[in-house]
C-alpha cells in the first residue's frame, strides 16, 4: 500500500470514527483487497483466508467509531484481521480434535497411505522433541495449539511465554534432527 493510499485510508478512518456514513464505500473499496490478500498469506486454505477477511471487515466497520484518529489506520486494521486469521486457525485446531475418518487426511497436497505415514512419522518425532522439553514449555505450546486451556496470565506474558517455547522447541528439533 502505497503512502497516499494509507493517507486517504486514514481520513476515511477518521470520517468513519465521527460517524460520518459517507465514508463507508471508499474505506470498504480500500480495504477488501487489502484484508483479502493479508489473510490469503496467513491462512493456507483460501476459503478461510477469505471468511476471515469478511469477518474482519465487519469487525472494522462495526467498531469505527472506536476507532482513534490520532493513530494511524492500516495497524489498527491489519490487528483486527490477524485477530480473526488466529480465530480461523484456532476453530480449525478445535475441529481436529474430532476423529477423524480414516484417509481423509492430506498432507501437502498428497493424499494416500504414504502421506498419512509421513505425518505420523512426523508427529512421533515432535512428541519425542517435546518430552525433552521443560513441562512449562509443553504447557504452554499446547496451549497455544488449543489442546490445552490457557492459563489466567496476562495476553503479553503468555506470548513472551510462547516465543521462548518456541524458541527451545526449535533448538530441541535442530539438535535432534539436525533441521528446523
Amino acid at each position: 500500500m502505497d503512502h497516499s493510499t494509507r493517507e486517504q485510508l486514514q481520513r476515511w478512518m477518521a470520517r468513519l470514527a465521527e460517524g460520518d456514513r459517507e465514508a463507508f464505500t471508499p474505506a470498504f473499496a480500500c480495504l477488501q483487497p487489502l484484508l483479502e490478500r493479508f489473510c490469503a498469506r496467513l491462512l493456507p486454505c483460501r476459503e478461510d483466508a477469505e471468511d476471515a477477511a469478511q469477518a474482519a471487515l465487519l469487525k472494522v466497520f462495526a467498531r469505527a467509531s472506536e476507532y482513534d484518529a490520532a493513530r494511524e489506520a492500516l495497524p489498527w486494521v491489519l490487528g483486527i484481521a490477524a485477530y480473526e486469521c488466529r480465530t480461523v486457525l484456532k476453530a480449525r485446531a478445535r475441529r481436529r480434535e474430532a476423529p477423524e475418518t480414516e484417509g481423509t487426511e492430506v498432507v501437502d497436497g498428497a493424499a494416500g497411505p504414504e502421506a498419512r505415514l509421513l505425518a505420523e512419522d512426523l508427529r512421533h518425532a515432535l512428541a519425542e522433541v517435546m518430552g525433552g522439553l521443560r513441562p512449562e514449555d509443553v504447557e504452554t505450546l499446547e496451549a497455544a495449539m488449543g489442546e490445552r486451556e490457557r492459563p489466567a496470565i496476562p495476553g503479553a506474558t503468555f506470548r513472551k511465554r510462547l516465543e521462548r517455547s518456541l524458541g527451545r522447541l526449535r533448538e530441541a528439533w535442530r539438535m535432534r534432527h539436525g533441521v528446523e
